[in-house]
């Protein structure tokens, strides 16, 4: 049995991480902790229910028979267009709290979801004198005018760290400054998996529920600041860091726009080439009939090689903000490196070599896909 202990690791941390197999039998009972008392639309579940894994063919993880793969219910994900994205956002220079690049893909980022939502909400704020702002789309159902009262939540965050100070950087270890005078000169990554790849999915999502809406509204939430500070900061729970998300979770009852979001989905690093994803602990705990959903999906689709259903990460990240406030999300993430899960690690992780070279078009549609389906096939 696993649960949210003080053995999770922040995004920001690489020294205790676990990655292991599950005996799929043996799993404790989860649901959707901390649902709203309001009657939200239901949900189906994968096969296996929603309080077990998937089963996987043939026993063996992450395999899916031919015969079993669905054809996609929505509009191809375009991942070239979602790689032009990544890569516009790259273009803009590193994008930390303080900078010029922040502002620019600020601005770029708000001209686009425009674009595409019936509505875009922005939320600003300021952190140690510098601005963070969390953009959100509001998508109507599909044949309302108004907002759902209970959408999906999808976010990505979309600012990159100020240092590089992941394991295989050769700047780990150097010291902290806040402040605008402090971070900016000091190893910026460009972050183009860390998190443009989220960012870029989602905008993609966004043009394509604009030409079909889905039957559920739809909350696409590009927030702020998460890579910002010391993830080791305030005896482990992190200063400076998840600054967005968790703003949006304090705050997200003051817009009616929002609604009291049904479940939630986090894209944190799902870009790179050679990316998986097992399922990430705390998820599992808090919100497992939304990861049984999203990995029985993926399988369908034939990712049952990247969606890891059977083995298992912790990851403390933008999600833990969301679950605090009642809202069931998981959180779906390359493995940072460290430990056990060096094997399927993103080894560029918080360095200054996470470039738009180590992304691929193939992952970006891969991860769309899987979105796109899991918003399409929930029922009113």
């Amino acid at each position: 049995m696993f649960s949210a202990s003080s053995a999770q690791r922040r995004k920001g941390r690489f020294s205790r991480t676990a990655l292991s197999l599950f005996c799929l039998g043996s799993l404790a009972t989860f649901g959707f902790g901390g649902c709203q008392s309001v009657a939200p639309p239901s949900t189906a579940v994968t096969q296996a229910g929603a309080n077990s894994f998937p089963a996987q063919a043939g026993g063996t993880i992450g395999a899916t028979p031919a015969s079993a793969v669905q054809a996609p219910a929505h509009e191809a994900f375009d991942g070239d267009r979602a790689y032009e994205l990544l890569k516009k956002q790259c273009a803009f220079g590193v994008r930390p709290l303080g900078t010029d690049a922040h502002e620019k893909a600020k601005d770029f980022l708000l001209a686009e979801m425009k674009k595409y939502a019936d509505s875009t909400i922005v939320q600003s704020f300021a952190y140690h004198g510098l601005p963070v702002t969390n953009i959100i789309g509001v998508f109507n159902p599909a044949g309302s005018d108004k907002p759902s009262a209970h959408p999906i939540l999808l976010m990505a965050h979309w600012d990159t760290r100020p240092i590089a100070d992941g394991p295989h950087s050769d700047k780990a270890g150097l010291p902290y400054r806040y402040g605008p005078s402090g971070w900016r000169p000091t190893a910026p990554i460009m972050g183009a998996n860390d998190a443009a790849s989220g960012a870029a999915i989602l905008l993609e999502l966004a043009r394509i529920f604009k030409d079909k809406k889905p039957d559920v509204g739809v909350l696409l939430l590009l927030d702020d600041g998460e890579d910002y500070g010391d993830f080791h900061g305030d005896s482990e729970r992190g200063d400076g860091v998840e600054l967005g998300s968790r703003y949006f979770a304090k705050h997200y009852r003051e817009q009616s726009a929002f609604g009291s979001p049904f479940y939630g989905i986090l894209l944190d690093m799902v870009g790179a080439k050679d990316a998986t994803f097992p399922r990430e602990q705390l998820s599992q705990a808090r919100a497992a009939s939304v990861n049984d959903k999203v990995y029985g999906i993926a399988q369908s689709l034939g990712y049952g090689n990247i969606f890891i259903s059977g083995e298992m990460q912790d990851v403390n990240d933008d999600h833990v903000a969301i679950n605090d406030e009642g809202i069931p999300m998981i959180d779906i993430i390359h493995p940072l490196p460290g430990g056990a899960n060096d094997r399927r690690a993103y080894r560029y992780w918080h360095t200054q070599q996470d470039t738009a070279d180590k992304c691929s078009p193939k992952m970006l549609k891969i991860v769309g896909d899987v979105m796109a389906e899991v918003l399409y096939r929930e029922p009113r």
